[in-house]
């Protein structure tokens, strides 16, 4: 995944470098979310002998970007997770499964609920 199509998928004009240091910062860290959670899938082979450039499924692409996009309001909002204007009420929340759905969502093929731990 390019910084361009990352700037894409969130709506950035390719021209605009003022965010650029923090972007490629994120994308390493949504990158290394995904090669966690997508346990099914090995990075390695995704990496093209020809450029040496690491090939995603698009899927994968689109939950980076919804991972980057939750990391990012995560901090803008404080974690804040739920609001209610009328009755004044706030739930404030680091639930993963809540705050990354969408991403694992689109992660979720490549995922394995079956989990081995050491003895």
């Amino acid at each position: 995944m390019t910084l361009n199509e990352l700037k894409t998928l969130l709506g950035v004009e390719l021209e605009d470098v003022s965010q650029d240091v923090r972007l490629e910062i994120e994308l390493e860290a949504g990158i290394k979310a995904a090669s966690v959670y997508c346990d099914q899938l090995d990075f390695m082979q995704l990496i093209d002998p020809m450029d040496g450039k690491l090939k995603l499924p698009g899927t994968v692409k689109l939950g980076i970007s919804e991972w980057i996009k939750a990391n990012q309001g995560m901090s803008e909002r404080g974690g804040v997770v739920a609001e209610s204007i009328g009755g004044m009420s706030q739930s404030f929340g680091t639930d993963e499964a809540l705050i990354y759905g969408t991403a694992y969502r689109y992660w979720s093929p490549y995922h394995s609920d079956i989990r081995f731990f050491r003895a």
